[in-house]
C-alpha cells in the first residue's frame, strides 16, 4: 500500500513538473500578447491624443490585466512624481523590481528595457517608431513562442510522464 502511494506521489510530481514547463511558456505568450495590446494602446495615446507619458502609461496600465498593468501603473506613478530620475531610469527601476514576478524571459525583459532608453526625451514621431520597433520584436517572439509551445508542449507532458514511470519502475 505504501509503495503504491509513493508511486502515485512520484508520478504526480513528475506530471506536475511537465505541466509546469508547458504552462510557463503558455503564460509567457499570454503576457506578451497583453503587452502587445498595451503598446498598441500606448502608441494611440501618444500619437493621436498627444497625452503626456505618465498619463498614457497610467491609462494603459488600467486597461491591461495582471502584473504587467501593475508595472505600467507603477511607472506612471513614478513618472508623475519625478524625484530627480529620468524616464529611462524610472522605467529600468520599475522593470528590474518586477523581474522574476512575470513569466517573461530575460530576453523579453532586455527588449523592454531597451525600449526604455527612448522614453521621455524623443519627440512624438520617434516615440511611435520606438513603440513600433518593440511591437515588431514582440510579434517575432510571439511567433517563435507559439511554434515552440506547439512543438514542445506535448513533449513536456510526455517527459514528465516518462520520467515518473522511470522513477517508479526503478524504485519498485
Amino acid at each position: 500500500m505504501i509503495r503504491l502511494l509513493g508511486a502515485a506521489l512520484i508520478m504526480g510530481a513528475c506530471l506536475w513538473f511537465g505541466a509546469y514547463f508547458a504552462l510557463r511558456e503558455k503564460y509567457r505568450l499570454e503576457e506578451l500578447e497583453e503587452l502587445e495590446r498595451g503598446l498598441i494602446y500606448l502608441q494611440g495615446q501618444i500619437g493621436y491624443l498627444s497625452a503626456p507619458l505618465s498619463a498614457a502609461l497610467e491609462g494603459v496600465g488600467w486597461r491591461m490585466n495582471g502584473r504587467l498593468g501593475s508595472i505600467l501603473r507603477q511607472a506612471a506613478e513614478a513618472l508623475s512624481e519625478r524625484q530627480g530620475e529620468s524616464a529611462e531610469e524610472i522605467w529600468r527601476r520599475v522593470w528590474q523590481e518586477a523581474a522574476g514576478k512575470t513569466f517573461l524571459t530575460a530576453e523579453d525583459e532586455k527588449n523592454i528595457l531597451a525600449f526604455g532608453h527612448s522614453l521621455g526625451y524623443l519627440d512624438r514621431g520617434q516615440q511611435e517608431k520606438s513603440i513600433a520597433l518593440l511591437l515588431r520584436t514582440i510579434e517575432g517572439e510571439l511567433s517563435r513562442g507559439r511554434e515552440r509551445l506547439r512543438k514542445n508542449g506535448r513533449l513536456y507532458y510526455g517527459m514528465g510522464t516518462l520520467s515518473g514511470l522511470l522513477l517508479v519502475v526503478t524504485l519498485l
